[in-house]
């Protein structure tokens, strides 16, 4: 692999969510028509990615359910025409990286505004290079925007930081500019913790929703340190909005009051809902170009009916 220079070249031409609060779900309703009705990008608000520097959407595009679905890479396509400029894949994703890199190629040179990150579970140096090198493959690039390491455990920690481990694979790569950041995911706050006082990694991956409390720490931590926060889940994991649908008691914790609650943390530099329908797409961006932060207050009420629902199921 030839280390690309700058920003990574690409192989290519030279849900219900009305309801959180009133004023937001009326603003959405309106820019919902607006949003099918156009071609355009949406005024999505952009974060910086910490110490990366780069200026990503506030919701990215988490690919993690994609595969096998028929509309796929038309989702994909509306979801980087409307403004999204950050999508989150993985090797263990299935299909996932080949529609990234059809729909980036169909795109145009305006794929270049887009950011990429996939990730690897392997955790020796040669593994993790081999994953990247399919990555790239599959993607059609030449280099890389964020590599990281996919769901570390207190297992694997010891394996992927040793001198064979997964992370000198991607430091050399990044040496050698394939790999311009390189980030972690993990379901661990104590691991993502350690990450962060490492200082070894320029992003991570977290669990961000009012199901889930568990990452509130590491998350301001790794702000107050310049590290790329990357918001995992925030509808609380895949089939967890159907079930909320189903119940009474999680009606309140609709699509756009769990999106709401995850933007109104500025210390996440990107929320990345998994998205499998062009309308879903539509919905979750017109909802983000016109949310209020949710005050303290109401954070506290949200959490709250959120753990009564999960006390009921």
């Amino acid at each position: 692999m030839s280390p690309p220079p700058g920003k990574p070249h690409r192989s290519r031409p030279s849900r219900s969510w009305a309801g959180s609060s009133v004023p937001s779900g009326r603003r959405a309703a309106a820019g919902l028509e607006r949003i099918r009705d156009t071609t355009r990008a949406a005024d999505l608000h952009k974060r910086r990615l910490g110490r990366t520097g780069l200026l990503v959407s506030e919701i990215g595009f988490g690919t993690a359910h994609v595969a096998g679905v028929a509309e796929a890479e038309e989702t994909l396509f509306r979801a980087f025409s409307l403004g999204i400029n950050f999508v989150e894949t993985g090797r263990a994703y299935g299909e996932s990286e080949y529609l990234i890199g059809r729909t980036l190629r169909r795109l145009g040179e305006d794929a270049r505004a887009v950011y990429v990150a996939s990730k690897t579970l392997k955790r020796t140096r040669d593994g993790a290079l081999a994953d990247l090198e399919r990555s790239l493959s599959h993607l059609g690039l030449a280099g890389m925007d964020i590599y990281q390491l996919n769901d570390v455990d207190v297992e694997s920690w010891e394996q992927v930081m040793a001198s064979g481990g997964a992370l000198a694979g991607l430091q050399e790569a990044r040496e050698q500019g394939i790999v311009r950041f390189i980030g972690i995911t993990s379901h661990s706050a104590d691991i993502l913790r350690r990450a962060v006082t490492s200082g070894q990694f320029d992003t991570i991956e977290v669990a961000y929703n009012p199901f889930d409390r568990r990452g509130e720490a590491v998350i301001r931590l790794a702000h107050r340190k310049d590290i790329g926060v990357i918001g995992m889940k925030p509808f609380g994991g895949f089939g967890m909005l159907g079930s909320l649908k189903g119940s009474s008691g999680g009606r309140a914790l609709n699509a756009g009051a769990l999106l709401r609650y995850a933007l109104s943390n500025r210390c996440l530099s990107v929320t990345i809902p998994g998205m499998r329908f062009v309308r879903e797409v539509e919905e979750n961006v017109a909802f983000a170009a016109a949310y209020r932060p949710m005050t303290s207050g109401q954070k506290t009420r949200l959490r709250k009916q959120a753990q009564a629902f999960l006390a009921v199921g």
